[in-house]
């Protein structure tokens, strides 16, 4: 009887220990509105559409943008639960931008 408990115990803990995690450390894949955005941005990657992660006021944000030499697009600034940060206006852009830090190329549409 010990032994089949045993046996039951073990099976529990290993198919526990086995789950597979959804996360991938990657923020276009785990975060959902931001695979949305890039699935969106890969329809046309002519501008070389670009999803940059960031610091800013010790939060971690993503911008959204292109980067194609003849391209003009404008940039948007994200938090983790995808709404807007604020701050990141045309008005007030440079100096927001001054206030970025650790920005990093996490996805490109190459």
């Amino acid at each position: 009887m010990k032994e089949k408990l045993f046996l039951v115990i073990l099976t529990i803990c290993i198919a526990f220990a086995c789950t597979k995690s959804s996360k991938t450390g990657d923020p276009t894949e785990d975060l959902q509105w931001l695979k949305a955005k890039k699935v969106e941005a890969s329809q046309n990657c002519t501008c070389i559409p670009s999803i940059w992660q960031a610091t800013y006021q010790g939060e971690t944000i993503y911008e959204i943008g292109c980067s194609g030499p003849a391209c003009n697009c404008a940039h948007s600034f994200y938090d983790k639960a995808g709404k807007a940060v604020s701050g990141s206006e045309e008005v007030s852009r440079p100096a927001f931008l001054e206030k970025i830090k650790n920005r990093e190329l996490i996805w490109s549409c190459k």
